[in-house]
């Protein structure tokens, strides 16, 4: 007999084609089988955390998709994206219009005593309220603030404490308890080919179908979704004129001007404006009295002003003026710094794919009859892309990436450089000096071969991970100091078989606390990736519950990353898709734990003994965990009683946590038969009552300690000795298995194995 242990498990589910390879660093800190549970970047291994219930979505016959929307770590939202309709979900539930939606005053009011009483005038605030008839509930009012009316419903007053509500929204006032909700253009086909990138407050959606829009959010309940428009933010002055002062009898020319506005605080420049003419003397004819005078209408939002005379049509600069008008006293035109010629990268229906963000410039790529082409804003704008002649270093850039094949750009990642991933090649973006310049354009460096996918790439650190173009193939990207490149490698690769005859169709990283790469496939299956290239953990694991898993999105909510699904399920015999949220799985008592599926959890202050609103799990057998007691029930008509009164309840679909480790062998016992007496499992805050299975699948449950008896929510760290049910085979492995809603965490697993003695068996032939 000998003691094999195996202290990590980075390496995850292998592939069958590795189960004779115990030669490879791998096979050491590999497994078998891992199902519903993940790797740790620490090395151990733990049952995922159960799935919440958040809502189902608007319409369940049609397929959903869930994106993310992160203003910063606190401000974060799950998009739900429907055929044309958009709706949110923060911190696990719907945003739904509160009842005081519309409200445009609540607080203390006083009689307006500069005008007569029987005018009915109030004031509170900065606001002043006219109404028709002495105020009272009910009333229509009209409320008056810098000049501008806006009518209102008193909703609430009392007249004693001089307490008054106004309500001045009868379109919101009628939207109070709904969910809040966008409407949009994309139908059911378009949304998993959408591709968005945000900034700040707005997330800008682009398809090859539609004219890129921005979803911009201007509060928790008021959001926008409109086209874009390929303009700068500030507009350009009108009634240019110019007027000559001094003799035009002789010796003269025509001058044309064009004016354009400088927008405060980003500085970003208008168009040019319309073009201003006026005959003088030809310049060397001007005197010291002769000049010519440039006025226009003011611009809002405008600083400056930037002005622009012309030379054989090329209009360049000669001043900037704080004030309306400028006067030209025979200036030089700078013809190095000319006026902004507007571009619309968009006509002719031309829209772009992809989208993104890079050193203060949006980003647009794949433009429907341009597939190779990037286009960028000018520097520190959204959606201007003016260029000038000759071109400035902060214009607008227009990029062709040649190649043998006509590869579209299908993403944009910004790290060091700006990184261009094509349906055929991985490629390198950026000027010599690191600076994204128009003056000198950038260079396009191919990086690699491969190609990428439609589904959006994630970012973990300085790594790229992305879907291969035949959608089976995961793989990283990053930059190399050695070769001065960017270089990968292919993480599916020892895990093939997760991805055979099926396809990734939707992706997400979360970072904190577990670094896991969530990949759904097309199978309704999800493949996971524990990541971590520095530690060099790359281990897969794979997810199943009662349904199919349709789309993922990751999003910040409090100190942790939480995974969202959209998962379609058949409950009671109708079809069902819903949104569920990963439960977090940071618990030091048995009776926090959240272990089930589609699941719903509550806590009462007294016990109770029957649960309901549990309508959407109807006629299906459920998995309970109350007060740390763990067992089943069949949902009828939305309730089910528990079997003994108790506080802390939840209730789910039940899953089954499952990892087998790999066959035990030696390094010359491949084909010798092996039998596994004992098994040394190492646990961390669980527990104790799961199941290890015999070679003939048997299961034995281990006994539960008079700790965990006394106290239910107590968990257990240490070393638990099974005894599986064993014979002599080939492949000997020690399998695990927890259906039970409750924690397990394995750290290491020694197994006392005796091995069959080869010289013995021959003899006996």
């Amino acid at each position: 007999m000998t003691r094999l242990t195996q202290k990590s498990f980075t390496g995850g589910e292998l592939s069958p084609s590795l189960y004779a390879r115990n030669d490879l660093a791998k096979y050491s800190n590999g497994l078998k089988k891992l199902l519903n549970g993940f790797v740790r970047t620490e090395g151990c291994i733990s049952n995922r955390a159960g799935l919440e219930l958040v809502c189902e979505v608007k319409d369940s016959s049609k397929p959903t998709r869930i994106i993310p929307f992160s203003f910063n770590t606190e401000q974060t939202y799950i998009i739900e994206l429907g055929e044309k309709y958009a709706r949110y979900i923060k911190d696990g539930g719907q945003i739904i219009y509160p009842d005081n939606y519309g409200l445009k005053y609540e607080g203390e009011y006083s009689i307006n005593e500069e005008v007569e009483e029987e005018t009915f005038s109030y004031i509170f605030g900065d606001q002043i309220v006219y109404t028709e008839a002495e105020i009272e509930e009910g009333s229509i009012c009209y409320l008056e603030k810098d000049f501008i009316t806006k009518y209102g419903v008193v909703t609430s007053i009392d007249k004693e404490t001089k307490q008054i509500s106004i309500d001045k929204d009868e379109e919101k006032i009628a939207k109070r308890g709904e969910i809040v909700e966008t409407e949009t253009p994309y139908l059911n086909e378009d949304l998993f080919m959408l591709k968005y990138g945000q900034n700040a407050d707005v997330l800008t959606i682009c398809h090859k179908d539609y004219l890129p829009r921005e979803l911009s959010r201007t509060s928790h309940y008021d959001w926008g979704l409109n086209e874009i428009i390929p303009t700068p933010q500030i507009n350009p002055p009108q009634n240019i004129e110019a007027s000559w002062k001094g003799e035009t009898s002789s010796n003269t020319r025509e001058y044309e001007y064009v004016v354009t506005a400088i927008m405060e605080e980003t500085y970003e420049e208008s168009e040019r404006s319309e073009i201003a003419k006026a005959t003088g003397h030809i310049e060397s004819y001007w005197t010291t009295s002769e000049s010519m005078t440039i006025s226009w209408e003011e611009v809002e939002g405008a600083t400056e002003y930037n002005v622009y005379k012309s030379v054989n049509g090329i209009f360049g600069f000669i001043g900037t003026a704080a004030k309306t008008s400028f006067t030209d006293n025979k200036i030089e035109p700078d013809l190095s710094s000319t006026a902004p010629i507007a571009r619309n990268p968009f006509e002719k229906n031309n829209y772009p794919s992809c989208v993104n963000y890079f050193q203060q410039r949006k980003l647009f790529a794949c433009l429907k009859n341009a597939p190779q082409t990037l286009v960028t804003s000018q520097t520190g704008t959204d959606n201007n892309f003016n260029i000038s002649r000759p071109l400035n270093a902060s214009d607008s850039i227009n990029i062709k990436i040649s190649e043998r094949e006509v590869n579209e750009i299908r993403h944009l990642i910004g790290l060091n450089d700006l990184i261009v991933l094509t349906s055929g090649a991985e490629w390198k973006l950026n000027g010599s000096d690191g600076t994204f310049s128009a003056a000198s354009p950038p260079l396009c460096v191919p990086q690699s071969y491969y190609g990428c996918s439609h589904v959006q790439p994630c970012v973990s650190g300085n790594m790229v991970l992305f879907v291969q173009a035949g959608g089976s193939v995961v793989r990283d990207l990053g930059y190399e100091y050695v070769s001065d490149s960017y270089n990968g490698d292919e993480l599916t690769i020892f895990a093939n078989h997760l991805f055979e005859n099926k396809q990734v169709i939707d992706m997400a990283y979360s970072k904190e606390p577990y670094r896991i790469l969530w990949c759904v496939m097309s199978d309704g299956t999800v493949n996971a990736l524990t990541y971590n290239k520095k530690q060099e953990v790359a281990g897969w694991h794979r997810h199943e519950t009662k349904g199919k898993f349709e789309s993922v999105a990751v999003i910040r909510e409090g100190f942790e990353d939480v995974v969202y699904f959209v998962i379609k399920r058949i409950i009671n015999g109708e079809e069902k898709r819903f949104i569920e949220r990963m439960h977090s799985r940071l618990i030091d008592n048995a009776q926090d734990g959240f272990f089930v599926d589609c699941g719903l959890k509550a806590e009462f202050e007294s016990e109770v003994s029957h649960i309901s609103g549990l309508s959407h799990l109807e006629g299906e057998t459920v998995s309970i965990l109350a007060d740390g007691g763990a067992y089943t029930d069949v949902v009828k008509n939305g309730s089910i009683t528990l079997q003994n009164p108790s506080k802390k309840i939840v209730v789910g679909l039940p899953y089954t946590f499952e990892l087998e480790t790999l066959n035990i062998e030696g390094e010359n016992t491949h084909g010798l038969k092996k039998i596994i007496t004992a098994a040394n499992i190492k646990v961390e805050k669980s527990r104790e009552d799961f199941f290890i299975i015999g070679d003939d699948n048997s299961e034995t449950q281990n006994a539960r300690s008079v700790d965990s008896i006394n106290d239910a929510g107590w968990l257990f760290s240490g070393d638990i000795t099974m005894y599986p049910t064993a014979n002599y085979k080939e492949d000997a492995s020690i399998k695990i298995k927890q259906p039970y809603p409750l924690p397990l965490t394995v750290t290491s697993i020694s197994a006392v194995v005796g091995i069959e003695d080869e010289d013995t068996d021959v003899q006996s032939e």
